[in-house]
């Protein structure tokens, strides 16, 4: 079943695309002819990747049909285009000079073993650049597992909230290394204030809440998020920042950038 919805989930592009550009930041090619970047939701990240190499093809592969419906009125026919494809089969049509994922691979569990056969692909030269969302303490994620494990919800959404799978800096400067590529790794800890009421749950709705929210009926999903907005509001309340009340978003982020 396909779960996201691409107008939520592109609701926040500041918060979801801020970890994208600083991954293009550390990505190095004299010129990249051929890019792909993996989990490419609806297209907006891909865009930035487009723009920052401007003379190369950029390819964007997502396993959702509803993303990549979205992603394709972005398409730039030459230029910037789209596909559906799973990552855990994905093989390029010819060896590319860049790789991007961004907060995709941690919801393959086996991604560690993964990463060696994508980083094979690469033409010579080419970079193979990922990252991912770590984990934080108190975080979006956690509120949504306590209320999950309520009496309420236990029956309906036990195991609706996969368990995001994140290694340390080490272990992908390890893998990359191995596989050939000459690797460095590093995390990143954010602090986004958003405006307005319940912009906690708004955001976690279009993302980590969407596997939830899919299992249950409209009427269902409403007072789900009324909830999570009431449990979210007390763990982290709003504060005044620059005269105005924000609720803060705080991610970590692990980064990994190999070349060959």
């Amino acid at each position: 079943m396909d779960v996201w919805d691409p107008d939520a989930y592109l609701l926040w592009t500041r918060p979801r695309t801020r970890a994208v550009r600083d991954l293009l930041g550390n990505v190095d090619h004299p010129g990249p002819r051929l890019i792909v970047d993996l989990g490419c939701g609806p297209g907006n990240n891909t865009e930035l990747i487009a723009d920052r190499w401007p003379d190369a093809y950029v390819l964007g592969i997502d396993s959702s049909p509803r993303m990549i419906e979205a992603a394709r009125s972005r398409q730039r026919p030459g230029r910037l285009e789209f596909r559906e494809g799973d990552i855990s089969d994905w093989a390029p049509d010819e060896p590319p000079d860049i790789v991007l994922a961004s907060a995709v691979l941690q919801w393959l569990p086996e991604h560690l073993t993964l990463l060696p056969r994508i980083a094979g692909f690469l033409a010579t030269g080419g970079v193979l650049g990922f990252q991912m969302p770590g984990g934080v303490r108190g975080s979006i994620i956690d509120i949504a597992r306590e209320l999950i494990a309520t009496q309420a919800w236990h029956d309906k959404l036990n195991d609706a909230l996969d368990s995001a799978t994140v290694h340390a800096p080490l272990d992908y400067v390890t893998v990359l290394g191995d596989a050939g590529l000459e690797a460095e790794a590093w995390e990143t800890r954010y602090w986004f204030p958003l405006a307005g009421e319940n912009s906690l749950t708004e955001y976690a709705a279009g993302s980590v809440l969407r596997s939830a929210l899919a299992r249950l009926s409209p009427a269902d999903a409403d007072r789900f998020l009324s909830e999570y907005a009431q449990r979210q509001r007390a763990a982290q309340p709003a504060r005044l920042v620059g005269g105005r009340p924000v609720e803060i978003l705080r991610q970590r982020r692990v980064f990994a950038v190999g070349h060959r």
